[in-house]
């Protein structure tokens, strides 16, 4: 988490964290109860433009939630040489796979615009789903929902590169 600032410490903190979590889509089937257990466990931070929220091959996954703002995803392709691969905007969340499986971070996350983001690290959200099963279960659906959709939008942009590359022989 490089130049992240902890958002309490924020002189423009006009919303408070409950108002950040509420306004975010993949908390908006909790209750405030568990709303309240989960606010313990995710930590707020504003990502000034430029800075790097995840770094490829870190070895600490963390999992984000994006409540303002817009982050760029990048994939090292070869050396120093970087593909953009997405832009996730606020409401969208980056980092699922590293928490569940306990893997390196896979790719880089940009801020591109100043922004506001949820963490929580891998160990913490496995301690929370072991801690309370009944709110563990509601986000590992949730992750298991956003894996799916997007590795249906990644199996429909294979077939295209497929049938582009066909078209091409």
């Amino acid at each position: 988490m490089g130049n992240l600032i902890p958002l309490e410490e924020t002189a423009s903190n006009e919303k408070s964290i409950m108002d950040y979590l509420k306004s975010i889509q993949f908390f908006s089937k909790l209750n405030q109860n568990e709303l309240d257990s989960l606010i313990q466990w995710v930590k707020p931070y504003q990502a000034k433009s430029g800075t790097t929220v995840f770094e490829e091959g870190n070895q600490t996954p963390e999992f984000c939630l994006i409540a303002e703002g817009e982050i760029a995803i990048f994939k090292e392709i070869s050396g120093a040489e970087h593909l953009k691969v997405a832009d996730i905007k606020a409401g969208g969340s980056i980092g699922e796979m590293g928490i569940l499986d306990d893997e390196p971070v896979s790719a880089s996350a940009i801020a591109t615009v100043d922004s506001v983001v949820f963490i929580i690290t891998g160990p913490d959200f496995k301690k929370l789903v072991s801690e309370n099963h009944a709110l563990g279960v509601k986000l590992l659906w949730k992750i298991g929902e956003i894996i799916s959709l997007r590795l249906r939008r990644t199996t429909g942009l294979l077939a295209e590169i497929s049938i582009a590359k066909s078209d091409d022989i």
